[in-house]
């Protein structure tokens, strides 16, 4: 099926169209006239022409057209592949000639159309437009090339040419030398049309038979015939049988839609087969004569096939749009049809689809039957351009399909047990388009030379050679797997044949494209690296090899991103990537010194160290015998670098094992150094230009050189650098750390030299340890984080991160590189290291770089100084800082947990700062946490006489509120119990010992006030250790102060001492509930059994007023009272807390051994049984009490007396 110079517009099935547009559509027809020829000049030197002026025989007039032949050139250049895959191969057939690119360049595709024919037999090639015609020959052998499309003689040496115009005039060179020298020498056949018919299309069916149709569907046969050694034309109308009276109409189609115009004719089986809008009809036609045999109706036949029940419901438009021969007497017709279905808003949408339907005969009835269907997946999309589409291909021969759409092909499958689909896509779809294609028919084996299946003629990109291969069986791949490997195949395309800016195709993949993308990906860049793909271009120099490597990586990562997949992938997959570009990217740097140095080695030197590690690894694995391994390493091993790193670095260090001089030392260290350095440099180099967009505060894998193995040769190298230049300097002296100098002698020169590079090294050995081992670290926090991983790990590898730090950065100082110092703790964020670096006597670098840390990282850095102040004890320097800074330290004194709402750290200075800030009340608040933690009586009343100032000022500048009540009650509390405990020093110290005693004052006073524990000897030690610490000036928890408050006797004016201790645990709001509980049982016991209740209730011989006074001098009394009495309730007994006055009874209760201990902790088993003892002792007399005495009634007695006798008093007072 080759098609004629006269393209059609899509959809063919229209209303006729006006003589304008069928103008534009063919060619027009040279003139007769010798006088109207316009001569202009060649536009290949390798074409003739001839410029012909127009006759007007066409419907509208139209500009001169030309006929060229170009002959291809006698050399044989190499095969330019533009895409290939395991089933398709397109390469380039050749450039167009510069007449035919200017022709189709100065074309407006969406006007004027461009048809383009290629007879893939002749090795000929035409195109055509409304204003010229060019034809060529794109293959030069050695027999009679013939223009297929037009017209083919096995007798003469040169094709011939047929033209014909819209009107029916038909001109006929019998060669085309003929043509180009004498364009009056042809033959002319008129050709009889309707009023509103013209011309349409010439069919070649086979040998020198043709097919001519119109638009209105009639079809001539035309035959090219000798007749006196001359080759004539011969056009005769298809006719058939019609009308009652059977005579032959030229009328060959009934039905309204079958009028409108020839889709396709094609041959099979012997058949010509023509479709028409809804019926194909089958004729025979020869060189002789021609024959109707049957029609088809193939329209519902199709529709039904396809859509079953849903045919009737007139939703769906179905176009027949080609029709071409199988071979075993099959037919595929390309079918293209829209389902309309209600969208959303209401409106009817329609997606347009495509499907390859497989006819065949009916074996009694001899009409075509629907055999099968192949939907077609892709989706084509609306094309202004007046172009020849759609259109189907079959090669002779092939399993493959071909559907040209206007810059797309698509392969389909058409193997029962094959599903493959593809598309071959131009680049500039919008500019370029296919304007031609070319195949050999199923019907027309090619016997005269080799040739593709498929020729493709874009408008712009030269011709496109196709060739079809028989793929391997994927029976047993699942859907997934085969979805994953053409997705693979087509990013393949792009980056082996994508890359070049004169590849007119276009790889980038469609928005529903199947398959894994990151399976896909990591493939293609594995095989890339280790240079397996069976497209990798054979480049014998092996630094252009590896450098081509590295850019067919990159183009892949460029490809995936323009395709909108970079951001699909996953991030492992991602730095997968950008790990073999890193490879690929130090193989080529490796090389460069490996190349420099390969000459000047030797074995066992110690530039073989590279030579001999790459020799241990290949040995190690099957090198398939070839004799040069340093170069195989490089052109197929190169992704296992990082274990070449670890045999560089295991051969390294069985080298210095055998060393005895320490001067043999310095080579091995600066090579393997060097060899690290080299590769681990062009990794980060490459890394740094972020092409992947790895996240690298969250990677999902560690970095290639950051494995346990890599960190592990790093660290030892480093270690064993900075050893080696401290060495030589010992052994040396300092003269070998100076610069080197000319002046110098050549052996002090050269120490000189690499001491230097000893030290560049270190500095580069730092920064790569710093960077690897912090990117292993934020690896394993992500893991730890996401995956749920082991938390042991992520906290040994940040233990080990933080410890590095210091230890591989600091010591740059000793070696002279301050600056990559300060650089590498800026960069990773080594705050304590920036720190002391600032601060040291050689890299320090005043106060402007420590300003400058902070305005730049902010609190991050500016809490580190702080706190380095404060661990130097440089007070001073910290609360100094500059105003400007004031929000910062506040920061930095508050607590973080509170969100800065509570002082918690260093309120010893902090309160100094709120002060010189004025925020009175966070300083009020401070001191009051400093009080907490003072011991020392006068230093507390000092810091709470100070915080009780900075609470007055700050209420009266900012105005009462509950919590600044509160703070400034706190710290009136605090001023009481100091005075408290004033006061219980003075009267500890106030008994005189007799004169000539050697007692202290406070023996005596224990002496004459401790008389009720002469049975508890714990009580009493412990009240004198207690008392001691009162007497020297310390301040007593309050546990303690109840205690040396209650266990003296309390007589006389010490009688409200008791009072005092319940009062302090009242106010107290720190001592946990159960022990302040055994204080407050403890409290009242005392009180219970100070008197001798047995004496008090019997009342034999006692007046009642007698009973009165010695109720009134008991301890219980004197306690009632003074709770009364106390200033801090308001209305006496009957508003202290009731749940802090107890009864005898609930007295009683003893306490726990773990209370005990709870409170000693520093006690021994034996002193808190002891002091057990001693409570059960004090229990038992109050049981006692309370058993034999009624001491509960007894209270209950001075519990009223008390409130007679206040309110009496309070009478008292109203009388006055």
């Amino acid at each position: 099926m080759f098609n004629s110079p006269a393209p059609r517009a899509t959809p063919r099935r229209t209303a006729l169209r006006p003589r304008e547009t069928m103008s534009r559509g063919t060619p027009s027809i040279y003139s007769e006239r010798a006088s109207e020829r316009e001569r202009v000049e060649p536009g290949t030197p390798s074409a003739r022409s001839s410029r012909l002026a127009i006759s007007r025989a066409s419907p509208t007039s139209t500009a001169g057209e030309t006929m060229r032949t170009v002959r291809a050139d006698d050399q044989v250049a190499e095969k330019v592949y533009w895409a290939r895959n395991e089933r398709v191969a397109i390469g380039s057939a050749g450039q167009l000639p510069r007449d035919v690119q200017a022709l189709v360049k100065d074309s407006d595709l969406s006007t004027q159309p461009v048809s383009g024919h290629l007879d893939l037999e002749s090795g000929f090639a035409l195109v055509a437009t409304s204003d010229g015609c060019v034809a060529w020959n794109f293959v030069k052998w050695h027999s009679a090339p013939v223009l297929a499309a037009l017209y083919a003689s096995s007798n003469n040496s040169e094709p011939g040419v047929i033209l014909l115009s819209p009107t029916g005039e038909l001109r006929f060179w019998d060669s085309m030398s003929l043509a180009l020298a004498n364009v009056e020498r042809y033959q002319v056949v008129q050709l009889e049309f309707g009023s509103e018919d013209y011309a349409d299309r010439i069919w070649h069916v086979e040998g020198n038979v043709f097919v001519i149709t119109t638009t209105t569907s009639l079809a001539f046969r035309l035959t090219i015939v000798s007749q006196g050694g001359r080759l004539v034309p011969s056009v005769v109308p298809l006719t058939q049988p019609g009308g009652i009276f059977g005579r032959a109409s030229t009328t060959l189609f009934s039905a309204g839609e079958d009028r409108e115009g020839i889709t396709a004719v094609t041959m099979e089986g012997g058949n010509v087969y023509m479709l028409a809008g809804r019926t194909v009809q089958k004729w025979v036609i020869g060189p002789d004569g021609h024959k109707f045999i049957q029609d088809s109706e193939l329209y519902d036949a199709v529709g039904n096939a396809l859509f079953e029940d849903r045919w009737s419901s007139g939703n769906i438009t179905l176009e027949l749009s080609d029709l071409v021969g199988l071979g075993q007497n099959e037919l595929a017709a390309l079918v293209s049809f829209a389902e309309s279905e209600s969208g959303s808003s209401g409106h009817s949408q329609s997606q347009h689809s495509h499907a390859i339907v497989v006819l065949s005969s009916h074996p009694r009835s001899g009409t075509l039957i629907v055999s099968r269907i192949i939907l077609v997946s892709y989706s084509a999309q609306n094309d202004a351009r007046v172009l020849d589409v759609p259109r189907l291909l079959i090669p002779y021969g092939s399993s493959t399909a071909f559907i040209r759409f206007a810059a797309d092909v698509v392969m389909v499958s058409i193997a029962d047990d094959d599903s493959h689909e593809d598309t071959i896509s131009l680049k500039d779809p919008i500019r370029n388009a296919f304007v031609g294609v070319g195949c050999l028919p199923s019907h027309t084996p090619s016997k005269r030379f080799s040739s593709p299946s498929l020729l493709l003629m874009p408008a712009t990109g030269g011709l496109l050679a196709l060739e079809t291969f028989t793929p391997p069986s994927s029976s047993s791949a699942s859907p997934a797997a085969i979805a994953t490997a053409r997705l693979k195949s087509r990013v393949e395309q792009a980056v082996f044949y994508g890359d070049r800016s004169d590849n007119p195709l276009s790889f980038d993949l469609s928005p529903d494209y199947r398959g894994d993308a990151a399976e896909a990906a990591e493939a293609v860049s594995q095989e890339i690296l280790s240079s397996s793909s069976e497209y990798m271009p054979a480049i014998y120099e092996l630094r252009s090899a590896l450098s081509d490597r590295l850019l067919r990586l990159k183009e892949l990562i460029g490809f995936l991103r323009r395709n909108g997949l970079l951001r699909r992938l996953p991030q492992g997959t991602r730095r997968r990537l950008c790990r073999d570009a890193e490879k690929a990217k130090a193989a080529i740097d490796l090389w460069d010194y490996q190349n420099r140095v390969m000459d000047q080695m030797h074995a066992r030197s110690t530039q073989s160290l590279l030579s001999d590690s790459i020799l241990a690894f290949m040995n190690q694995v099957d090198h398939a015998g070839e004799d040069d391994l340093v170069r195989q390493f490089f052109r197929t091993r190169v992704q296992h670098l990082d274990q070449l790193l670890g045999i560089v670095f295991s051969t390294f260090r069985a080298a210095l094992a055998s060393l005895r001089n320490r001067e043999d030392l310095s080579p091995w260290v600066l090579e393997a150094n060097r060899i690290f350095i080299i590769v681990l440099r062009a990794a980060s180099q490459y890394r740094e230009t972020d092409l992947y967009e790895v996240d690298r505060e969250r990677p999902a894998i560690e970095l290639w050189t950051a494995s346990d193995v890599m960190i592990d040769a790093l660290e030892s190298l480093y270690s064993a650098t900075e050893r080696l230049i401290k060495d030589r300097t010992r052994d040396f002296g300092s003269v070998i750390d100076e610069p080197p100098s000319q002046a110098a002698n050549p052996e002090l020169r050269r120490k000189q030299v690499d001491q230097s590079t000893l030290k560049t090294q270190m500095t580069d050995l730092a920064a790569a340890l710093c960077s690897n081992m912090e990117d292993k670290m934020r690896a394993a926090s992500r893991r730890q984080l996401e995956d749920g991983a082991d938390q042991q790990e992520g906290i040994a590898l940040h233990d080990r991160w933080e410890a590095m730090k210091p230890r591989v950065i600091r010591p740059l100082v000793s070696i002279d590189r301050i600056e990559p110092a300060y650089e590498l703790a800026e960069h990773h964020r080594d705050f304590p290291t920036l720190v002391w670096l600032c601060h040291d006597a050689v890299a320090g670098d005043g106060a402007a770089r420590l300003q400058g840390y902070i305005e730049k990282f902010g609190e991050e850095f500016a809490f580190v100084l702080y706190q380095w102040y404060i661990d130097q004890r440089q007070f001073h320097a910290l609360l100094t800082q500059d105003e400007v800074y004031g929000a910062l330290v506040s920061k930095f004194f508050r607590d973080p947990s509170t969100g800065g709402k509570a002082t918690a750290q260093y309120p010893e200075l902090a309160w100094i700062h709120d002060i010189a800030c004025k925020r009175y009340g966070d300083a009020a608040e401070a001191l009051l946490v400093v009080n907490g933690d003072r011991a020392d009586r006068s230093q507390k009343q000092l810091i709470s006489s100070i915080g009780k100032l900075a609470a007055v000022a700050n209420i009266k500048i900012k105005g009462d509120s509950s919590q600044r009540k509160k703070v400034l009650i706190a710290l009136d509390d605090e001023l009481d119990l100091i005075a408290v405990q004033d006061a219980l020093r003075d009267s500890l110290l106030s008994v005189t010992p007799p004169l000539r005693s050697t007692q202290t004052p406070l023996e005596a006073y224990v002496a004459a006030h401790l008389t009720n524990l002469r049975d508890r000897p714990a009580f009493r030690q412990l009240f004198v250790s207690l008392a001691q610490r009162v007497v020297a000036g310390e301040a007593l928890e309050i546990e303690d102060l109840v205690d040396v408050l209650t266990l003296k006797d309390n007589r006389a004016e010490e009688g409200g001492d008791g009072a005092v201790a319940l009062d302090r645990l009242v106010r107290d709001s720190e001592l946990p509930e159960g022990r302040k509980q055994v204080a407050l049982l403890s409290v009242w016991r005392r009180v219970f059994v100070r008197d001798d209740w047995m004496t008090i209730a019997n009342t034999s011989g006692r007046s009642e007023e007698a009973q009165r006074q010695m109720l009134r001098r008991t301890l219980a009394y004197e306690t009632m009272r003074a709770i009364d009495s106390l200033k801090a309730v308001t209305h006496g007994l009957a508003d202290f807390p009731r749940n802090f006055i107890l009864a005898p009874f609930t007295a009683s209760q003893p306490p726990l051994p773990a209370e005990l201990a709870a409170r000693f902790p520093e006690w021994s088993a034996g002193e808190i049984e002891q002091l057990m003892k001693d409570h059960e002792n004090e229990i038992a007399l109050l049981e006692r009490f309370i058993a034999e005495a009624g001491l509960e009634e007894r209270v209950k007695e001075v519990a009223e007396l008390v409130r007679r006798d206040a309110e009496n008093g309070l009478e008292e007072d109203l009388s006055m």
